[in-house]
């Protein structure tokens, strides 16, 4: 029997020798133990980093030229047409206009955002407060986004007769626009204080 084959065989048997079972503590044994609570979070979001399922992307980057179903968010004079991201919009008023926030998209994680509870002392006495401590780093990779002014919630081509499915007295105006890439690195804590 060589070296390798007697190693195989004595981790084959390990497992065997060890044998536990879980036990019930007494409630004294159970006050002499201390442990930590809390809630460790990591996660990635990715929104309509393809593009979303109202709009299709069309040929072109010219809207006289698009159908009704179709939508570029490029850039004016971009050569190429692109997805569109998700849209979000709010009116504030039963009169006036829209508050967008457009062609959200891209890949958003995060790691190390924590949840907890900590007791806090001071001259009034203790008191118990919820912990929300932030990432130690936030990611996003072609992440995009636009806030803008509307005049209807819903998109709608300009460039297009009402016949065809578009809205010549559509308006829009981009406030500011942004592509994120890259990280963020964080550090604290938020203190949530319960009142009765």
């Amino acid at each position: 029997m060589t070296c390798v084959s007697r190693a195989i065989a004595v981790l084959a048997l390990l497992p065997g020798l060890a044998l536990a079972e879980m036990q019930a503590l007494d409630d004294d044994a159970l006050s002499e133990l201390s442990g930590q609570g809390g809630v460790y979070l990591s996660g990635e979001f990715s929104i309509n980093k393809n593009g979303g399922v109202l709009w299709d992307t069309p040929a072109s980057n010219n809207p006289a030229q698009w159908t009704a179903n179709q939508r570029s968010c490029a850039l004016v004079g971009a050569s190429s047409p692109e997805s569109c991201g998700m849209r979000v919009a709010v009116r504030s008023g039963a009169n006036a206009g829209w508050y967008v926030l457009d062609n959200i998209k891209g890949i958003f994680s995060f790691e190390g955002l924590t949840l907890d509870t900590r007791t806090l002392t001071s001259a009034g006495g203790e008191r118990e407060v919820l912990a929300l401590g932030l990432p130690n780093e936030i990611r996003f990779k072609d992440g995009n986004f636009a806030f803008a002014v509307a005049s209807q919630g819903g998109w709608k081509n300009k460039a297009l007769s009402a016949a065809n499915g578009g809205d010549p007295s559509y308006q829009q105006t981009t406030i500011f626009s942004a592509k994120i890439d890259g990280s963020i690195r964080m550090q604290g804590s938020v203190l949530v204080f319960p009142t009765n």
